[in-house]
């Protein structure tokens, strides 16, 4: 069983130093000061850290993962252990990351039933960090991988998931509309890109109006022209697409391109369309999901339209996340709050889960 005050003098002292995506300078170095001090080896991926630990079965290598970076928030909470500045662990990657280091101090003393390496990733909160750690190589020779994250819905000792998708996948893209130019007394000399975007965001929700329970398609920001009497020569709108099935995303963003060509149309603009990323949902395999259920009470869960970069492990291999409940009379904040946080306790749960997984596969 895990070690709470272990757990909760980690949790504490990486909490006072929040860090942004790919700028986990000191978390990654206390990362890395309590492997060594355990005597594990580890590399470095970037700011991300990675420690193997050898099993009784060398054919196979389980992943645990946890998260380590955090958000550019405010803490307004008056605990004792409050963040200074202008960051703030808000989604709970400070206990991920504790539950993982208790893990990593039990493997100091005790041999797992297989290999293990322990995934402390970077930047899932900025620019794809799991993709990343991929692409240097942090998942190879890796044949399962499993994850929580906290749940302020749920209260302390319970855990939740559910078999395919858990979290949405996302594209993100901008509409830049091309139009003429003219002053606002002769409007009929221009094509006013500025309208062009209005009336397309006036339409959106009837690019996805047949998938509206299943995808999620929203226009965050407008902005375009120059000057109040003249006519806009462009304009662009900041766009997010959620799905849960490729199909779907497919479908939706076919739409979206055939309102587009009409706004062109009616109003003699032209546009692009720039994508800046596109994240996969998080689809869990349901028999990893199983060996989970196996050894801890799992409730189910609904899938949620937010995002988790955990996906990209799971295009690879086999896996889970699975939701930790943290919720108790005095914390109900939601996640990504300036007020969120959790008594250590809950995070017991996790560490017990992760134990059985390691120790008694």
């Amino acid at each position: 069983m895990g070690n709470i005050d272990y757990l909760t003098n980690v949790r504490r002292a990486l909490h006072k130093i929040p860090e942004l995506s790919e700028c986990e300078f000191k978390t990654s170095e206390f990362i890395a000061n309590e492997l060594g001090r355990m005597k594990h080896k580890f590399r470095k991926y970037g700011t991300g850290v990675v420690c193997d630990v050898k099993g009784d079965d060398g054919s196979v290598t389980v992943a645990l993962r946890c998260d380590i970076d955090a958000l550019p928030i405010t803490e307004k909470s008056d605990c004792p252990f409050k963040a200074d500045g202008n960051n703030m662990h808000a989604c709970g990657h400070d206990g991920h990351t504790a539950m993982l280091l208790c893990v990593a101090d039990m493997l100091s003393v005790r041999r797992p039933k297989t290999n293990v390496r322990l995934v402390f990733q970077f930047g899932e909160e900025g620019d794809g960090g799991a993709e990343k750690m991929l692409d240097m190589g942090a998942l190879e020779g890796v044949d399962e991988i499993f994850a929580f994250h906290l749940c302020p819905e749920l209260e302390i000792g319970k855990v939740a998931s559910t078999d395919g998708a858990m979290f949405a996948g996302t594209a993100e893209f901008d509409v830049s509309f091309m139009g003429k130019s003219c002053h606002c007394a002769n409007v009929s000399d221009g094509n006013d890109a500025l309208k062009a975007a209005v009336t397309f965001y006036s339409k959106s929700a009837e690019c996805n109006a047949d998938r509206a329970r299943n995808t999620v398609f929203h226009i965050g920001k407008l902005e375009g022209g120059t000057a109040r009497n003249i006519v806009a020569d462009s304009a662009k709108a900041y766009c997010t697409l959620r799905y849960f099935d490729r199909a779907d995303l497919d479908a939706v963003m076919m739409r979206i391109e055939n309102r587009l060509v009409e706004t062109d149309n009616l109003f003699g603009t032209e546009h692009k369309v720039l994508v800046n990323a596109v994240y996969p949902p998080l689809v869990n395999n349901p028999a990893s999901l199983a060996k989970v259920r196996k050894i801890a009470d799992v409730l189910e869960c609904e899938p949620r339209f937010t995002a988790e970069d955990f996906a990209f492990y799971l295009q690879k291999i086999p896996g889970c996340m699975l939701w930790l409940g943290c919720r108790d009379d005095k914390h109900t904040s939601p996640l990504h709050s300036d007020t969120f946080g959790f008594d250590e306790t809950a995070l017991l749960t996790g560490v017990e889960i992760y134990e059985k997984l390691i120790f008694d596969r």
